[in-house]
């Protein structure tokens, strides 16, 4: 995983809910929880887009980490 993943969509579908997976990696979990419940990233583009870019680098910054690991693998395999 590098910087060029974050084009892959899959970013945005999983702050949008379109998508459903069990991540292991909790701090995303609660990140996307949060970002769900506010519903603040469907109002507003820039507030998406923050959404978007702030679970990416929460990923790429722990890319080495197991559950990371598990959840970058179950994320690109459900490209939609």
């Amino acid at each position: 995983m590098d910087q060029s993943d974050f084009s892959n969509p899959i970013w945005g579908n999983l702050i949008q809910n379109k998508i459903k997976v069990n991540l292991n990696f909790l701090a995303a979990k609660i990140l996307l929880a949060r970002y769900q419940r506010t519903n603040n990233v469907e109002n507003s583009t820039s507030d998406f887009e923050v959404a978007r870019r702030e679970i990416f680098d929460l990923y790429l910054k722990n890319k080495e980490l197991p559950n990371v690991k598990k959840d970058i693998a179950i994320l690109l395999k459900n490209k939609t």
